[in-house]
């Protein structure tokens, strides 16, 4: 019998089966015992191995019993330990559990596959700590017998014993099992009425932190009533919704079936916590609570498909969002920060498709990603729109009913969608998820239209980049059209109708109207207009027109990834938005795309002659919008000025105008002496942080490590985290580097914070980054190469930090000898290579045309 385990010791295994009877004689049970465990550690494997002779042919089945040991260990995977700072100061240790993807097996022996399906009836057994007279126990179903006894132990004499029987689980995955160990808080909620009718979601926090709990409690309550009722029509299966804040957590949440856990950051809030960070902590509720059916109800065959549950989680998500907190604008947040950010790492040659193969516990980690999340998504948006909302979720709800307790493969939800709508789905959205990246639709005079692949390296960056094709479904906005046009296919499975959009675009071209391909950005691809087309868009970019704010920060998006790739100027894009400073009113999203790559191009050119150029260039396009906005909250403001408010700030420090730069470090000041001042709230509190450590990084930098020392405040936290890496002091910088890595201080799943602002603020710091790396890379490997998520962080920060083609080929070569693997890490350090080749080849390319059009635009 094989079975997954790994860091376990078996210390036996009896197969026991019953022995048909003939005539009167009745069946008894034989047992039978394995002889030999062999492991086999490359597949986390163990074959319990029984003599042949002792069990018949004739046998049917039987069950397994295993007696086994493990380790609780710090790891922050498998069953593991998280420690906590309690309420009279002692430093108190929770055992909890984290299964996927492929560590149920570090805690029990199991058939660890996402197609082997079982119900589980768990019993714990924990000590009675006199110390800890309140620690218990919590599971995936409820507690269904719970008792104390006494015990003798070999050596230890007469022990107390409580012991938890829960419930059975419903039909699930070894990765979905769950259990807790610890004295925790809780708050519930428990509807009378509606499809969560007799339900309890509970919030539960280590002791003292419950009451931060309130908005989580609510949008869970909300969520769970909107996917049961409205939304798939099939009851939550479960009679609890458990939703626990673990202080040591490597990933943002996970939905065990009946008790999701969740970084405390992703869970709690407080008077200080920012409206971005309440948006964010909704929708990772809401996604974990979406997966109870996307992942648990029904299932991937294998974690090939990952993309099938986080994609669909992720898509909804921002339906539940949409649907609680409307004002939101939950699609324009989408756009911006889903969508873009999937489009720019489909763009490298190095991704994947969105249903990869994967093999080993090292590959299926990889794939736990922006393309199994974010491209997920982002195609199914896309099917969306094309099939229509009402067959789209009909289709969905079809497929829950036809896969509910088992599993699916892509094609059962592609097929619900046919199903529904009588469109050509499958045939349409194999090749997205099937092939890696995906098309720029390419408008040029007098041509044919054009579809290759889009890459971030350029047009001729890879041979077959023009043999990869699409169904592409394309809609457009027209000038002085109320309607949406199209949609037209192009490459579908039945015709093409390229010729049809030509022609309609020819009669746009010759009324002088603009038009803007991809209404809503629902199609996953790009466009790259004539320049004749983008001159009449820009009448089309100001505030209150025509187009909504999501298609115009597509075309900011579409423009600049065009630039930065060379399928156009980058100096063009520049040009595209120059008049951005003159506008009298901001949208959040917009302005955040637009700050998004207007930072990235500063990242590029930290370094350059002309960089004081560049930022005299950012504080023309920002000094309005922060005159108009300022500092602090005005009674008119909206649910996203705050965050647009931060957003300025921090262009505007980036820019380093004086005022601002003063202004922030008086602020940070004000910090310092009361947290509670008012002029630091949540929402800016990040940007500001940044501001001062640019005015005064001495000062500021020993701050934030004494802030972050002693407060508690989870945002308070995150906030001196992002800037605590920004120093540029060299001194500093290999202060902080081996504080992150070394102290013991920054728990491990906040250390990429950090890492990020220490290998990019300088091509210094990344430097000194790589090279510590390398000279430690021993000591790290041994510390943090079990953690795959910590790991793979590690490898891919470190890189990118990066300037060179030498420097990357170095890197490269480093990994490449059998002492230094990468393991869980590998796509990490091919991606970050690839971003550091592709931008050493874009600054060298663009380098002259962009100090040229800031001569021509920025006055000194």
């Amino acid at each position: 019998i094989l079975l997954h385990a790994i860091e376990i010791d078996i210390l036996s295994a009896t197969f026991a089966f019953q022995l048909g009877a003939s005539g009167d004689e009745q069946e008894q049970e034989v047992r039978v015992a394995a002889y030999e465990f062999r492991y086999h550690r490359p597949t986390q494997t163990c074959a319990l191995l029984f003599c042949p002779s002792a069990i018949p042919p004739s046998c049917a089945g039987g069950r397994l019993v295993i007696d086994f040991r493990g380790t609780l260990n710090d790891l922050m995977h498998g069953f593991y330990r998280s420690t906590y700072q309690s309420l009279d100061g002692r430093e108190l240790t929770i055992a909890t559990t984290q299964f996927e993807p492929t560590d149920a097996r570090r805690a029990f022996p199991c058939f660890d596959e996402p197609a082997l399906k079982a119900t589980f009836r768990l019993r714990v057994t924990i000590r009675v700590d006199p110390s800890r007279p309140s620690l218990s126990c919590w599971s995936n179903t409820p507690v269904a017998n719970e008792y104390t006894a006494k015990v003798m132990k070999p050596g230890r004499g007469e022990v107390l014993e409580k012991k938890y029987e829960f419930e059975v689980t419903p039909k699930m995955s070894t990765y979905l099992v769950a259990v807790i160990v610890a004295e925790l808080d809780g708050i519930a909620t428990t509807p009378t009425e509606g499809p969560t009718a007799g339900v309890t979601t509970t919030v539960y926090t280590v002791p003292g932190k419950s009451e931060q709990g309130r908005f989580c409690l609510e949008v869970a309550s909300r969520c769970l009533e909107f996917f049961a009722g409205e939304l798939f029509g099939i009851p939550y299966p479960l009679s609890k919704s458990d939703l626990v804040a673990v202080p040591d957590f490597a990933a943002g949440a996970m939905e065990n079936y009946g008790l999701v856990t969740y970084r405390e950051a992703k869970i709690l809030v407080n008077e200080t916590t920012s409206e971005s960070m309440k948006r964010g902590i909704a929708r990772t509720v809401a996604h974990e609570l979406a997966h109870q059916w996307f992942g648990n109800l029904v299932t991937p065959a294998f974690w090939t498909e990952l993309w099938l549950k986080e994609g669909a989680a992720r898509f909804l998500e921002f339906v539940a969002i949409d649907r609680l907190f409307p004002k939101w604008k939950a699609w324009e947040l989408f756009c911006q920060g889903v969508y873009s950010i999937a489009l720019n790492l489909d763009a490298m040659i190095s991704s994947h498709p969105v249903e990869v193969e994967v093999q080993s516990a090292d590959e299926i980690g990889e794939i736990f990603d922006t393309i199994s999340y974010a491209k997920g998504a982002s195609v199914i948006r896309m099917l969306a729109s094309y099939v229509g909302k009402d067959n789209f979720f009909e289709g969905m709800r079809l497929y829950l009913e036809r896969h509910k307790c088992g599993n699916a493969v892509s094609s059962d939800l592609w097929q619900a969608l046919q199903d529904t709508s009588g469109l050509p789905v499958v045939d349409i959205a194999l090749p997205w998820t099937l092939q890696t990246g995906y098309p720029i639709v390419l408008l040029e005079e007098g041509k044919n239209l054009e579809c290759p692949r889009f890459l971030a390296s350029g047009p001729d960056s890879h041979p077959l980049s023009s043999e990869t094709k699409w169904p592409i479904p394309i809609t457009v906005i027209v000038e002085g059209e109320d309607e949406v046009m199209g949609p037209w296919l192009i490459g579908g499975p039945n015709g093409d109708e390229s010729e049809k959009l030509l022609a309609k675009i020819a009669e746009w071209t010759c009324d002088d109207k603009f038009f803007k391909i991809n209404a809503d950005q629902t199609g996953f691809f790009r466009v790259s207009y004539t320049d004749s087309q983008w001159k009449r868009l820009r009448r089309a970019m100001s505030p209150g027109g025509q187009l909504s704010a999501t298609d115009r920060l597509g075309l900011i998006s579409d423009s600049f990834a065009a630039g930065r790739a060379g399928y156009a100027s980058i100096s063009d894009s520049l040009d595209f938005i120059k008049n951005f400073g003159l506008h009298e009113t901001a949208e959040y999203v917009v302005w955040q795309e637009l700050s998004d790559n207007l930072s990235a191009l500063a990242s590029l050119y930290k370094s350059e002659p002309f960089f004081a150029n560049f930022q005299g260039f950012l504080q023309n396009m920002y000094a309005n919008q922060m005159e108009r906005i300022g500092w602090d909250e005005n009674p008119g403001d909206d649910e996203h000025t705050s965050t647009l408010r931060a957003t300025i700030i921090n262009m505007m420090g980036l820019a380093r105008d004086t005022g601002v730069l003063e202004e922030g470090l008086k602020r940070f000041k004000s910090f310092v002496e009361n947290p509670n001042t008012s002029l630091v709230t949540g929402d800016v509190r990040t940007a500001i942080f940044r501001t001062a450590l640019r005015a005064d990084e001495g000062l500021v930098s020993s701050e934030l490590k004494r802030i972050f020392e002693t407060t508690d405040d989870p945002g308070v936290q995150r906030s001196c985290l992002s800037v605590m890496g920004r120093v540029k002091d060299g001194n500093r910088h290999a202060e902080m580097l081996d504080y992150v890595l070394f102290s013991g201080k920054v728990r491990y799943q906040d250390m990429a914070f950090v890492l990020n602002g220490l290998a990019t603020t300088t091509g210094e710091g990344g430097r000194r980054c790589w090279d510590n790396f390398v000279a430690d890379f021993d000591q790290l490997a041994s510390k943090f190469r079990q953690q795959h998520v910590v790991w793979g962080m590690l490898l891919g920060v470190t890189t990118r930090g990066l300037k060179t083609l030498e420097e990357a080929n170095e890197a490269e070569q480093f990994f490449a000898e059998p002492e230094h693997p990468a393991g869980a890490g590998q796509r990490r350090v091919a991606q970050a290579l690839e971003a550091v080749r592709t931008n050493a080849l874009r600054l060298d390319r663009d380098r002259n045309a962009v100090a040229s059009f800031l001569d021509r635009v920025v006055v000194t």
